[in-house]
């Protein structure tokens, strides 16, 4: 893929200096997508040569368990501390920000 777009920006480039006009440069790009193989296609082949399994699930309990304890030690030794319950509750929430992004990310794989 890379190798394509150095060869665009290659033809971009030499259309800039004047080297070629915009219908020969249209017409080169034109043939270089062509080169590209569809997704579906691509699909197709990677799906038939692989066996077909299924991704193991998500284990997401332990990973709640262990999310929820450190929300939970985080406020708390912040509370302590401080005596300041908008601090603790600012941390609370940027933890379980940073929570919600670990488990979406597991999500995705």
């Amino acid at each position: 893929m890379t190798a394509i777009l150095d060869d665009i920006r290659r033809l971009d480039a030499a259309h800039a200096r004047g080297e070629i006009n915009a219908v020969d440069l249209a017409a080169a790009k034109a043939k270089l997508f062509e080169s590209v193989p569809d997704a579906d296609e691509v699909a197709v082949h990677t799906s038939a040569g692989a066996a077909r399994r299924r991704p193991p699930a998500p284990r997401l309990g332990p990973t709640l368990l262990l999310c929820i304890f450190v929300l939970t030690l985080c406020a708390g030794s912040t509370l302590l501390l401080t005596g300041d319950l908008m601090l603790a509750m600012t941390l609370s929430i940027t933890v379980l920000a940073a929570v919600t992004v670990t488990l979406y990310r597991q999500l995705d794989g």
